[in-house]
């Protein structure tokens, strides 16, 4: 029942949020959409200002 919920919320969150240039993803090839990394854009930060974006320090990227 998990997969669903992870299917779920990759169709109706951030699928969405990675199609309005808000997030973008790096995975592997051939990787499954659940071993994905999402990062925000500078467009994330420029159209949204929310409460708890200082809550967590921004990952590296590889």
């Amino acid at each position: 029942m998990a997969w669903r919920a992870t299917s779920s919320f990759y169709s109706c969150v951030l699928r969405p949020l990675c199609w309005a240039g808000l997030l973008s993803s790096q995975q592997a090839p051939g990787a499954r959409h659940s071993d994905a990394g999402y990062f925000k854009t500078p467009l994330w930060r420029a159209w949204l200002k929310l409460n708890t974006d200082d809550m967590v320090n921004p990952a590296q990227r590889h």
